[in-house]
């Protein structure tokens, strides 16, 4: 290589373009099939997380009331706060894989190019971080994809 650059490495963009393309698509079918979401289906910790929001309250509604010491909240409260967090990061998650699951899917190449360039980037960003292209061998014209190294998110 000379100063840093490319060696004169160079490929087809359209069969580099076809080869990410497909590794996406395939990712995200099996991503979809592995959520067993249904769309209808509440979150099941729900209730959990009621009780321990009306904990929370209840024991603030105690020490304001004067019924507990503020040192007696101070040791009750952070196991409590932790377990609400816990839950709502739960449930944000659970939201979105029943999004995704929701969300129509794109199965073929040819759907993924009816879609706007910023959805097509969107879907690949959302897959992979970036592209490894390898050199090939010296006089070397057919595309290789051993060549091509997803770096996978």
């Amino acid at each position: 290589m000379v100063n840093g650059g490319c060696g004169k490495v160079g490929r087809v963009g359209e069969a580099v373009d076809e080869f990410v393309i497909s590794l996406v698509l395939a990712e995200q079918r099996e991503r979809a099939a592995s959520t067993t979401v249904r769309e209808g289906e509440p979150w099941p910790n729900a209730s959990e997380l009621a009780e321990v929001e009306a904990d929370i309250a209840a024991l603030t509604q105690a020490a304001k009331a004067k019924e507990i010491t503020v040192s007696t909240l101070l040791q009750l409260l952070p196991d409590l706060e932790r377990r609400r967090d816990e839950l709502k990061l739960e449930r944000g998650r659970f939201s979105k894989a029943r999004h995704q699951a929701a969300s129509p899917s794109v199965d073929t190449l040819e759907d993924f190019l009816s879609l706007p360039l910023e959805r097509q980037q969107a879907l690949i960003l959302h897959s992979l971080s970036a592209i490894l292209i390898h050199p090939a061998r010296r006089g070397v014209r057919k595309f290789d994809p051993s060549l091509i190294e997803p770096v996978w998110r």
